[in-house]
């Protein structure tokens, strides 16, 4: 009887000294895995110890925290984070990877890639990792750019009453100037998206252009003072009816008539109509000193009519002979 309860006591004391081992070297942690958490209990090792006796496999991009190789410690919380597909477009390729960062940052820092100052990517660095995001990274480049242009000059107006209005006259050419640019060229992707004009600087002052410009509105005639719209310098022939200023012979149904379907005679004028619309009264005055032709009216045109110039009627070929070419002006009358 003695013999058995000596037994007893010796087996109980035994299981105390293993309860009491056990609790001093076992170790309680806790295993988060996605949104699963299960807690476990453990002898020692490493976190990789414990991962492999459990038989939870890891695919290569996934990220355990703290590193597989802390030793196990009681209470301690490891959380595995599961890599999640992502899509990456940058340097002009699309690519695929998987990450297990928490954010666009360390994605791309996990992929390797290097993130410039000036490159733009979305979603935002800071922007959590979500599965099949589609990240975008556009490279920003710049250059500086220097650049010459002209400064073009401007046009300065001095009316004149001593001239004749719709005259004028350049008192001064003008000349442009010239300006420096700097400019700030930005590239995405090797396209250019922007340009900036950073500093300017004028090189040369541009001068400015002086014209002359009448304002005197009427004229003296041997019928009184004559008030007109503008005056044109032009340069003035002569013709008459016959075969050799206008191609037609007296026979012709067209011989002495004008354009405008009138019957030529003196005063009548040969114009450009798009210088001077048909049936515009005029006054033309001689330039050389010579006697004025007067007062006209513009109802015919010629071949060789265009621009600046005015053809006059003179009834005698000799008449037409003597005129030559000669430099009038050419008031359009009120």
């Amino acid at each position: 009887m003695k013999r058995k309860n000596v037994i007893i006591l010796v087996s109980l004391g035994l299981v105390l000294v293993l309860a009491a081992l056990y609790g001093l070297l076992s170790k309680q942690v806790t295993v988060i895995d996605g949104e699963e958490a299960v807690q476990m209990v453990c002898f020692g090792g490493t976190v990789e110890d414990l991962l492999g006796e459990r038989e939870i496999v890891l695919e290569d991009e996934d990220r355990v925290v703290p590193e597989p190789g802390t030793p196990l410690q009681d209470g301690l919380e490891i959380t595995i984070k599961r890599a999640v597909p992502v899509l990456l477009t940058v340097d002009g390729e699309v690519k695929s990877f998987k990450t297990a960062a928490d954010t666009v940052g360390g994605a791309l820092d996990g992929a390797g890639l290097e993130i410039e100052a000036e490159d733009i990517v979305e979603p935002g660095m800071k922007n959590p990792v979500e599965t099949g995001m589609d990240i975008k990274v556009v490279r920003v480049g710049h250059v500086m750019l220097t650049l010459e242009k002209e400064v073009p000059f401007e046009t300065v107006i001095k009316y004149d009453d001593g001239m004749y209005k719709g005259t004028e006259k350049v008192l001064e050419k003008g000349e442009n100037g010239k300006m420096s640019e700097e400019i700030r060229v930005v590239y995405h992707d090797g396209e250019e998206v922007s340009r900036q004009t950073v500093k300017e600087e004028v090189i040369k002052e541009p001068s400015n252009r002086v014209v002359s410009r009448g304002t005197m509105d009427s004229i003296e005639t041997s019928r009184g003072t004559v008030r007109f719209k503008r005056a044109i310098k032009m340069s003035a022939t002569a013709y008459d009816a016959t075969f050799e200023s206008t191609g037609k012979n007296p026979d012709h149904p067209q011989y002495g008539i004008t354009r405008s379907g009138t019957k030529v005679r003196p005063g009548v004028v040969a114009v450009d109509p798009k210088v001077i619309p048909l049936g515009t009264k005029l006054y033309v005055k001689s330039q050389d000193g010579t006697s004025d032709y007067g007062f006209a009216s513009a109802e015919d045109t010629g071949g060789a009519i265009k621009g600046n110039k005015i053809d006059l009627y003179y009834e005698s070929p000799e008449d037409v002979r003597k005129y030559g070419r000669r430099n009038v002006l050419v008031y359009i009358l009120e």
